[in-house]
């Protein structure tokens, strides 16, 4: 046998090795490490914000992984290279759905404070007139019609107690106006009955 056969019979090993080698391989193996780092970025406020892109793309990645374990690396490689990319775009849709729902939840607190601030002043106003009502009652010798003095006396109580939710309501006020202006306007309610019953109208 010469030289050179024996060269070539000791190298086919080599070469019958490289040839069964999938040539995608590496860069399967690559892209799914890659891919796993991206995917980092998918934290919980993401998966909160776009819950489907997010799934999608950890269902995705789950299965690069496995094609990848059953050296199916045609499969893994084509999954895992494709992934980086919809991740920055899930990523990017958490931060815009985040930065709307901001947006919503700035503006219903803007519009709570006006309702806050609008009804606690006509709350005021309604309180205002029905203590000097109260007053007027408590001096009076004769008492209208269908009003006793007892619901007089009752009244100053129910008076204290709205004048106490008003300030409850006013410290509330800064840190959540829509529970605010939800007291304000039960408020308002307890003083309408209030002078119902005590045969006033209220401007």
């Amino acid at each position: 046998m010469t030289h050179i056969s024996k060269l070539t019979l000791a190298a086919l090993p080599l070469l019958f090795t490289m040839a069964c080698t999938d040539a995608n391989k590496a860069p399967a193996e690559a892209a799914v490490a890659a891919a796993e780092k991206a995917g980092a970025a998918i934290t919980e406020q993401v998966a909160k914000f776009a819950p489907e892109q997010s799934k999608a793309c950890r269902d995705e990645l789950a299965a690069a992984k496995a094609a990848l374990a059953k050296q199916d690396y045609k499969t893994a490689r084509a999954a895992a290279e494709a992934l980086p990319a919809k991740i920055s775009q899930a990523v990017a849709a958490a931060s815009a759905k985040q930065e709307e729902l901001a947006k919503e939840a700035a503006k219903a607190a803007e519009q709570a404070k006006k309702e806050y601030e609008v009804g606690s002043a006509a709350l005021s106003k309604h309180v205002e007139g029905l203590k000097k009502h109260v007053a007027t009652l408590s001096k009076a010798k004769k008492l209208p019609q269908g009003v006793t003095k007892a619901a007089v006396a009752k009244a100053k109580e129910a008076l204290a107690a709205i004048e106490g939710g008003i300030e409850k309501a006013k410290a509330k006020a800064s840190s959540d106006a829509s529970a605010a202006a939800a007291e304000v306007k039960e408020l308002g309610r307890k003083a309408a009955d209030l002078a119902e019953s005590l045969k006033l109208k209220l401007k």
